[in-house]
């Protein structure tokens, strides 16, 4: 005698079916969360190469074993001035670059440090201005004031965070090259890389700065009338001056405190003979030679 069942044949297959889709499906699920929670690791996508006959080995080195470098790890709140000009703080953590360039095997005579990001942006400096020059925290930036400045490394950031001096507040983002201040009014916050992804190292010596131009050129001048300082890469360095003599420094008058705003940049008002002397600065060369421009009131 056959049982009856209130189900037929076909809706039975049908159910199987069903059952077994779900299963497959809860299984895709799962496998997708796995790897989405693996992509969502903050180093899993974050690597940097290290090349260039600057150093000995290329090195690719992923977020993980960075952080696994010796007393690499550097945390700090920072200070800068864009071209703007306009001041601000990042609290930030991250790497540091001397025990990168050293894991690599940074050559004694290498001279020039490239950053590159991965959407292009690259900056460069010389070695001395990305490892041997004393670097700072000026906790007053705002004010422009220097009390209080605190030593600081430069840094592959991964945890930062704009307009805020608070660590507790820094959260993980694209690798993020942060350039300390050597004084409080430098401009650094032009030369931040994001999406850090490779740095280029060389021993090919990357040169002085063009020396600054003048316009009018030096010469007669009437009282009064002003004289304009030039140069072809306005928009990557400073141009500091004097006019009594004597050599300019970083700390003497700055001539182009914006790029952004050239109103900001005036010109010099000659009422008198005057001698203007000039330096160009910035990030990827030495220092210009010292330019000279005599005026005499006619």
């Amino acid at each position: 005698m056959k049982l009856k069942t209130s189900f037929p044949k076909k809706k039975l297959i049908l159910i199987g079916l069903v059952f077994i889709f779900c299963v497959l499906l809860a299984a895709g699920c799962e496998g997708g969360a796995t790897q989405q929670k693996k992509d969502s690791n903050p180093g899993s996508e974050k690597v940097v190469v290290v090349t260039g006959n600057g150093v000995f080995k290329e090195t690719r080195l992923t977020l993980e074993e960075l952080l696994e470098l010796p007393e690499a790890r550097f945390e700090h709140a920072y200070s800068t001035i864009n071209n703007w000009p306009a001041a601000k703080k990042y609290a930030a953590r991250g790497v540091k670059l001397a025990a990168l360039l050293e894991a690599a095997g940074v050559k004694d005579e290498a001279k020039c440090i490239t950053v590159k990001g991965k959407d292009g942006f690259e900056w460069s400096f010389t070695r001395e201005q990305m490892l041997d020059t004393h670097r700072y925290y000026f906790p007053e930036v705002l004010s422009g004031e220097p009390a209080g400045a605190e030593p600081v490394e430069p840094i592959v950031a991964y945890d930062y965070m704009e307009n805020s001096d608070n660590i507790g507040e820094a959260r993980a983002d694209d690798l993020c090259l942060i350039m300390p201040q050597a004084n409080v009014k430098e401009q650094t916050n032009h030369t931040f890389v994001k999406g850090v992804g490779e740095i280029f190292v060389v021993v090919e010596d990357p040169g002085k700065w063009e020396k600054a131009g003048v316009f009018p050129q030096a010469g007669s001048i009437a009282g009064g009338d002003t004289v304009k300082l030039q140069h072809k890469e306005i928009g990557k360095v400073k141009m500091y001056y004097t006019l009594d003599g004597s050599t300019p420094t970083e700390a003497s008058t700055l001539y182009n405190p914006s790029t952004y705003q050239p109103e900001l940049n005036r010109p010099i008002r000659i009422d008198r003979d005057t001698t203007i002397k000039v330096l160009v600065q910035g990030f990827g060369k030495y220092d210009s030679d010292i330019a000279e421009f005599q005026y005499k009131i006619k």
